[in-house]
């Protein structure tokens, strides 16, 4: 056998490890980024009439990606307009769309990738979606209690079709998901529910719907095992809006403040978890809504601060307080699950 000079060994070496470094590469792979933040856009025709308003709310709290709602009635050209800006912000934007009736009726989801499609393809280059992110929730139909197995097999087959059309339009594909899907599993596969649903998008959003650092990591504790098992990241959810559940599953009670606080609680308990890739933050509005009260209640006591008094109304006000403080009960800080 002749023998190759070393330079022309090491040449070959060197491309057969590109090319099967190449083979090995997830598609439409996204870097791991634990300071990510996201939110929800449901009412896209803000984007006509107060696109301003939102684009500075998302510099000033370091918002990187927007799931914006897909409305086939509004005008593609406040897409464009709207995506084109928050692109020269490198902020991304993402195609919002799912409903419960999904999981059983395909011609949804089918509408759905056919206006993207035809969006993508007109769209220019700085003015096209950056991925798609999916919010289904099919345990909201009668069918979860009545019959789970029929109405997961079929929801399965949806998401076979959106798979299928993502990968048609190169872009990434993302899905909520509650944080106890890791108690079911999907008919005919292994594992859990939340695993598989891990395993075939390419990020999914965990609904840690709770108001408390400690509380949102260990609700999120199983997914992010299997999320880093299966060499992938996912991201953690909060709520803003008011719940008719119980008042642990939101922020809406507790404000602005204390939801900064525990989200960069949150950050440093779960931040350097291989599975862990940013919070998102539902939603835009809810979140919104919580600042203003926020800025609202400072601006009074501001006011109040600066406002003179004599000793006379002031030691009248203490009073009240002071009894009004007897009177009331402090609030339980300890909730159940």
């Amino acid at each position: 056998m002749t023998r190759q000079p070393p330079f022309f060994r090491c040449l070959i070496i060197c491309l057969l490890f590109t090319c099967t470094a190449g083979s090995f590469a997830p598609e439409r792979s996204e870097a791991r980024d634990p300071e990510g933040l996201a939110t929800w856009v449901w009412n896209p025709w803000l984007l006509r009439k107060s696109s301003d308003d939102l684009l500075r709310f998302a510099a000033a709290n370091g918002i990187d990606t927007l799931y914006v709602q897909i409305d086939a009635d509004m005008n593609v050209a406040d897409y464009a307009s709207f995506i084109s800006r928050a692109s020269a912000q490198n902020i991304r934007v993402y195609a919002l769309d799912g409903a419960p009736r999904w999981a059983l009726d395909r011609r949804m989801p089918e509408a759905f990738l056919s206006w993207l499609t035809t969006y993508q393809s007109s769209a220019a280059a700085n003015e096209r979606f950056a991925g798609i992110h999916i919010d289904a929730e099919p345990y909201l139909l009668p069918e979860w209690t009545g019959d789970q197995a029929k109405l997961l097999t079929s929801w399965k087959g949806t998401i076979g079709l959106l798979l299928d059309g993502a990968k048609r339009l190169n872009l990434r594909i993302e899905a909520d998901m509650p944080f106890w899907f890791d108690e079911h599993v999907m008919p005919g596969e292994e594992g859990t529910l939340s695993a598989w649903m891990i395993g075939h998008f390419d990020r999914v959003t965990i609904m840690a719907y709770r108001d408390s650092a400690m509380q949102i990591a260990d609700v999120s504790r199983n997914e992010l095992a299997e999320a880093a098992k299966l060499g992938k990241t996912l991201q953690i959810a909060v709520e803003t809006n008011p719940s008719s559940e119980t008042p642990q599953i939101t922020f809406y009670e507790e404000g602005a403040s204390v939801l900064n606080h525990q989200l960069a609680a949150l950050r440093t308990m779960v931040g350097d978890h291989p599975g862990f890739a940013g919070i998102a933050v539902h939603d835009y509005e809810g979140w919104k809504k919580l600042q203003a009260q926020a800025s609202k209640a400072a601006a009074s006591t501001s006011v109040k601060a600066t406002s003179p008094q004599t000793s006379a109304g002031k030691a009248g006000k203490a009073g009240k307080s002071s009894q009004a403080a007897k009177a009331s009960p402090a609030k339980s800080t300890t909730r159940k699950k």
